[in-house]
């Protein structure tokens, strides 16, 4: 069930994740804000990892277990496990704005935050034109689905949660 494509929860709502655990990236398959396997845990952040049996992983996810955020473990299958965390307090709003497709609308500092986690370093990457509805990609969409968008609009789809879901 492992997916080749980063979910849009993997660019957006990772990097909140960085400031209650040292997020690696390394053996991170993806990341969900729901699972099948769980129905019941709405409201959560899933980082899905691929198991290792090396003490450096075992250590690893003693330290994901420590977080005040944790909130559980599981393994979907025999290769990888499942980190459930509860989204921190604080940071409700952005996961909801997450959720709504609202990304141009997250704080200024948490955009930084992205960009940070993610080694963006340049104005024409194509999640900072996200963040900050850049013209470019209003064009770009008008052209390809042969409408007008209102400056208003997002230039990002909100999240399909068929595929942020496990």
């Amino acid at each position: 069930m492992t997916k080749e494509m980063k979910t849009k929860s993997f660019t957006y709502i990772l990097p909140l994740m960085d400031y209650f655990v040292n997020v690696r990236k390394r053996n991170l398959v993806n990341t969900y804000v729901g699972s099948k396997n769980k129905p019941e845990l709405t409201n959560h952040i899933f980082l899905l990892y691929k198991f290792h049996g090396t003490k450096d992983f075992i250590l690893y996810e003693e330290q994901l277990e420590k977080s005040s955020i944790f909130h559980s473990k599981y393994d979907p299958d025999k290769t990888h496990v499942m980190f459930v965390f509860n989204v921190p307090e604080d940071y409700q709003d952005i996961y909801d704005l997450y959720l709504a497709g609202k990304y141009s609308e997250f704080p200024q500092d948490y955009k930084i935050q992205i960009f940070k986690f993610h080694n963006i370093t340049e104005a024409t990457h194509r999640v900072a034109q996200v963040l900050f509805k850049h013209p470019d990609i209003r064009e770009e969409l008008e052209e390809r689905l042969g409408v007008d968008i209102p400056e208003h609009m997002e230039v990002s789809s909100i999240p399909d949660m068929k595929l942020e879901t496990y």
